[in-house]
């Protein structure tokens, strides 16, 4: 079971006023000076508690989204990005509906919405500092499943949503020229539901679970390498680390300069 201190919750909020802060900084400059755009993928593991429940599960997804960098100048960029993305459930179970469930199908389908801003805090020869901060949105389609087994029909129907919001630092180093790699640590919120309904013929139930609020740390290595006049490279692989274990995120993305 994952541990919620207070000290993590409020890396969260004080991560979201470095990247606002910094931002405020180059406001001057209004106009987009640059724009990529291109196509990137993400994927995470989360190991979570549902309310409610005393065991854990986890929570994969999978996102694959189209993407636009916008560069105000001074270091400060916003992406935007939409796209689908697959989630599983996996350990999952739904015990007060009329027929207990355990969830073990494959990965429901969703739309995404993301955005994410980089802003400078600090420069001192070689290496740079940034602020990161980053929101992505998942909305889940329904997924049917046939009850089978019994003497009559029936039919479970699922449907989840989540949202992830994390900020916090990002060292780079720019001693390589093209390549720049940096180091990243991330205060992580997430928030989850997904609602199961039963049917099996004159019976019928409804359970949702939820994640209201839950708190992690990443680290994470990355770098973006320019391997063209217009074309970019951006990767990252880091892991969340809760009691008992640990959890994966990684990123790559291509992105032509226009």
């Amino acid at each position: 079971m994952r541990k919620r201190s207070g000290r993590v919750g409020r890396l969260i909020p004080l991560g979201i006023a470095l990247v606002l802060a910094a931002a405020h900084a180059p406001a001057a400059e209004s106009k987009v000076k640059t724009l990529m755009a291109g196509l990137s993928y993400d994927y995470f593991s989360r190991t979570v508690v549902w309310d409610g429940d005393t065991g854990s599960s986890r929570l994969q997804a999978s996102l694959v989204s189209a993407r636009t960098d916008l560069g105000f100048g001074q270091g400060l960029t916003l992406s935007l990005s939409a796209g689908l993305s697959l989630t599983d459930f996996e350990g999952l179970a739904f015990g007060t509906l009329p027929i207990s469930l355990a969830y073990d199908a494959s990965p429901i389908k969703g739309l995404i919405l993301g955005a994410e801003l980089e802003a400078p805090l600090l420069k001192s020869g070689d290496f740079e500092i940034k602020a990161a901060g980053r929101f992505v949105s998942s909305f889940g389609m329904s997924k049917t499943w046939p009850l089978e087994g019994f003497s009559v029909e029936g039919e479970a129907k699922g449907r989840s949503s989540w949202m992830e919001a994390s900020a916090g630092p990002r060292v780079a180093c720019l001693l390589f020229g093209a390549f720049v790699p940096y180091l990243e640590v991330s205060a992580r919120w997430l928030r989850a539901d997904f609602r199961m309904d039963e049917t099996l013929e004159d019976l019928q139930g409804r359970e949702t679970k939820r994640i209201k609020g839950d708190f992690s740390v990443s680290v994470a290595l990355g770098g973006d390498a320019r391997v063209s006049d217009r074309l970019t490279i951006k990767a990252k692989a880091g892991f969340i680390p809760y009691a008992g274990g640990v959890d994966a995120l990684a990123s790559v993305g291509l992105l032509y300069l226009f």
